[in-house]
C-alpha cells in the first residue's frame, strides 16, 4: 500500500547516487497557515472559484474508469516503465494513476524533500514522459504524489504524521505540491490528487482548504483526496474537490472464521461496503471514486488487504487475489458498465468514476514467492482482462 521504508545501508548508498531536490516555490500572501486551529474551525475565504464538473472529460467514450496504479519508487528500468504502460493499455484499461513519492525522514519532521534518483522518486523528465505515453494511448491520467518516510520510528506511516512543526510541515507540503502540479500542467495530467492517507492533518480544515485553493488556481483538470478505507468520512473538506475518493482496502472476512472465506460472503461484505461508499459520495454531492484497490497474494490479503509485508516462510496464494477481484466485479459490474455523462454538480449525483486497481509490477511475475499485488503470471490476470472485455463490449 505504498508504504516501503528504506534500510540504513540504502539510505547511505542513497546519499551519494541520488538528487535531493528542494523546491523553491514562489511565494503567495496565504501560503503560511495559521497555528492552533483545529476541525471546527471555519474555512479560509479565498477568491477562488467553486469547483466546477471537472469529471466529465475523465470517462473514456462514456464508460467510467479502469485502470491501474503505477508505484513510481523504483522506477530505475525505463524501458521496463515504459513497458508497463503499453501492458496496461493492451489490457484494455483506459486510465493509470501515477503514484509519485515524496520524502520525509519520520513522523516528526517538518520537511517533506523531493528525490530523484535510483530507489527514490522518478526524474521530472522521465514522469512526464510516463504519463504522455499513457496519453498516447488515449488513457486518462492521474497524479497522486504520496508522502514515505526513509527512517520511520518503528511502524509509523505518513497517517500518524506529528511533525514538531505544522506550520513548516505546511509550508513544505505547499512547495511540494506546486512542483508536482508544474509537473501535471506539463505533461497533461487529467486529475491530480492533493493528498493521499494523511490522516492526522485531515482535521487542519482551513489548510486543507489553502492547498486546494492553490492547486485549484494553477491546474485546470478534476480535483480529489484519497481517503483511507475505514476513515473516509473523516476528511471535512470534500465540498472543495471534485470527487469523493478513497482507497478500497476493505476486510471482507468480518462475520466469519477463516481468512479466506467463500465467494458468497465476500460478494456480501463487498455489497454492504459499496453501500456505504455510495451513500457517503452522495451525501457529499460527489461522484465517488478509488484510487487504490487491490489484493496482496498473501494469506491474510482479504482481512488486511493493505498489508503487503511478507514474513520470510510467507508462500504466496494467488487463489486469495482472485477471489477478491472477483468479488469485487461481482458486486461493482454494474457501476463500470454504466455509460454516458455523470453531473458531478448535482446534489444527488453519487454515480461511480471508476477504479485504479492497486498495482500493476513491472518486476514480478507470479511465482510462489511472489505475494505483492501485482497481477502479471497469476489467476487474476487473466479475470480482469475477462471481465474488462465482457464490460467493454
Amino acid at each position: 500500500m505504498f508504504r516501503w521504508t528504506v534500510s540504513l545501508a540504502m539510505l547511505l548508498w542513497l546519499a551519494v547516487a541520488s538528487v535531493s531536490l528542494f523546491v523553491d516555490a514562489p511565494t503567495i500572501g496565504d501560503v503560511s497557515p495559521e497555528p492552533g486551529e483545529d476541525k471546527n474551525a471555519s474555512a479560509t475565504k479565498a477568491n477562488v472559484a467553486t469547483p466546477a464538473a471537472h469529471t466529465n472529460f475523465l470517462q473514456r467514450d462514456g464508460q467510467p474508469l479502469i485502470g491501474f496504479a503505477v508505484n513510481l519508487h523504483y522506477n530505475d528500468d525505463r524501458e521496463r516503465y515504459l513497458q508497463a504502460i503499453d501492458d496496461i493499455a493492451d489490457l484494455g484499461c483506459n486510465a493509470v494513476l501515477f503514484a509519485t513519492p515524496a520524502f520525509q525522514t519520520n513522523g516528526a519532521s517538518s520537511e517533506i524533500r523531493i528525490e530523484t534518483g535510483p530507489g527514490r522518486g522518478p526524474y521530472r523528465e522521465r514522469l512526464i514522459e510516463l504519463i504522455r505515453r499513457a496519453k498516447q494511448h488515449g488513457m486518462a491520467t492521474a497524479l497522486m504524489p504520496t508522502v514515505l518516510f526513509t527512517n520511520p520510528r518503528g511502524g509509523e506511516w505518513r497517517g500518524k504524521i506529528v511533525p514538531d512543526s505544522w506550520d513548516k510541515w505546511w509550508q513544505s507540503y505547499h512547495r511540494m505540491t506546486d512542483h508536482f502540479v508544474a509537473i501535471a500542467n506539463e505533461a497533461g495530467v487529467d486529475l491530480y490528487v492533493v493528498g493521499s492517507e494523511l490522516l492526522t492533518t485531515e482535521k487542519h480544515a482551513q489548510r486543507w482548504h489553502k492547498v486546494i485553493d492553490r492547486v485549484r488556481q494553477r491546474f485546470d483538470g478534476a480535483l480529489t483526496y484519497s481517503g483511507n478505507f475505514d476513515a473516509y468520512a473523516d476528511p471535512t473538506f470534500w465540498d472543495k474537490l471534485d470527487l469523493v475518493a478513497m482507497n478500497a482496502y476493505f476486510d471482507l472476512t468480518v462475520g466469519h472464521n477463516d481468512d479466506h472465506p467463500p465467494m458468497e460472503h465476500l460478494v456480501e461484505q463487498w455489497r454492504e461496503h459499496r453501500k456505504r461508499a455510495v451513500a457517503y459520495a452522495k451525501s457529499q454531492g460527489k461522484p465517488l471514486l478509488f484510487t487504490e484497490m487491490g489484493y496482496p497474494s498473501a494469506p491474510w490479503g482479504l482481512k488486511d488487504p493493505w498489508d503487503y509485508m511478507p514474513y520470510d516462510d510467507t508462500v504466496a496464494d494467488h487463489a486469495v487475489q482472485h477471489d477478491g477481484y472477483e468479488a469485487f466485479f461481482q458486486t461493482w459490474s454494474g457501476d463500470l458498465k454504466r455509460t454516458g455523462a455523470h453531473n458531478a454538480t448535482s446534489e444527488s449525483s453519487a454515480s461511480f468514476v471508476g477504479v485504479f486497481f492497486y498495482e500493476w509490477d513491472p518486476y514480478r511475475t507470479g511465482d510462489a514467492k511472489d505475494t505483492r499485488y501485482g497481477i502479471r503470471g497469476k489467476p487474476a490476470f487473466d479475470l480482469i482482462k475477462a471481465r474488462i472485455d465482457a464490460l467493454r463490449n
